[in-house]
C-alpha cells in the first residue's frame, strides 16, 4: 500500500508515501517560474525525494507543513528531477496538484534523517564534485573572510568564505551567500 522513495518513478499513478519533511521553505517568484513552496522529505530507509508544491496549491498546504514531522501523501505528479541546484540524487521529483492528499500522520515511526553527512576525506578523493547537488557537511569553522560584495548578473551579492575542519582535520572551503551571513553571524554572536 505504501511505497518507498526508491521505487517513485513514471510507471505508476497511484503512488502513495509516508514521509518525514526534512526541509521546507519557500522559494519567491523569480524570471525562470512562479513562487513555489518546495520540501525535501525522507521515507524510513532515509532515501529523498524533492517536492514542489505551485503557487496555486501553497495555501492549501503552507500552514500544515511542519519540519521534521510525518506525513501521508496521496495523489500527486511524478516528474524527471528538472532542477538545476538538486536538493536529492533522486531522479524524480513529486509535485503536488489539487487533488494531492497530505494530512500528518502520528501513528507511523520513522527515523529522524534529517542530514546526510559527506565524510571530507571522501569529498577530496573524487575528482570531480557535482557542484549541482546540495550536500550536508559537518564540521568546525577555523577561518572565515570579511563579507565581500560582487555584482553578478547586475544584482549585488554578498559573500563570506569560511574554512571548515573535520574531526580528522581535513579541511573544506564553503561559501555562504546573503541572508546566510546574517544568519551565521547571529548564530555565533548568541
Amino acid at each position: 500500500m505504501w511505497s518507498m522513495i526508491k521505487d517513485i518513478d513514471h510507471t505508476n499513478s497511484t503512488w502513495a508515501l509516508k514521509v518525514r519533511v526534512v526541509r521546507a521553505y519557500e522559494v519567491p517568484l523569480h524570471s525562470k517560474g512562479g513562487e513555489t513552496l518546495e520540501m525535501v522529505l525522507h521515507d524510513a530507509e532515509g532515501d529523498r525525494i524533492h517536492a514542489i508544491i505551485k503557487r496555486p496549491q501553497i495555501a492549501m498546504y503552507k500552514t500544515i507543513i511542519t519540519e521534521h514531522k510525518i506525513y501521508a501523501i496521496r495523489n500527486f505528479l511524478v516528474l524527471d528531477n528538472y532542477q538545476t541546484v538538486k536538493t536529492t540524487n533522486h531522479p524524480y521529483l513529486i509535485q503536488f496538484i489539487s487533488k494531492t492528499q497530505f494530512r500528518e500522520d502520528t501513528k507511523t515511526e520513522l527515523p529522524m534523517m534529517v542530514y546526510d553527512f559527506h565524510p571530507f576525506d571522501m569529498l577530496h578523493a573524487q575528482r570531480v564534485i557535482n557542484d549541482k547537488t546540495l550536500i550536508d557537511i559537518i564540521g568546525k569553522v577555523i577561518n572565515k573572510s570579511i563579507v565581500q560584495t560582487h555584482i553578478i548578473n547586475g544584482k549585488t551579492e554578498r559573500l563570506m568564505e569560511l574554512t571548515v575542519a573535520d574531526p580528522e582535520g581535513n579541511i573544506l572551503g564553503c561559501v555562504l551567500w546573503n541572508k546566510y551571513i546574517n544568519q551565521y553571524q547571529d548564530y555565533v554572536n548568541e
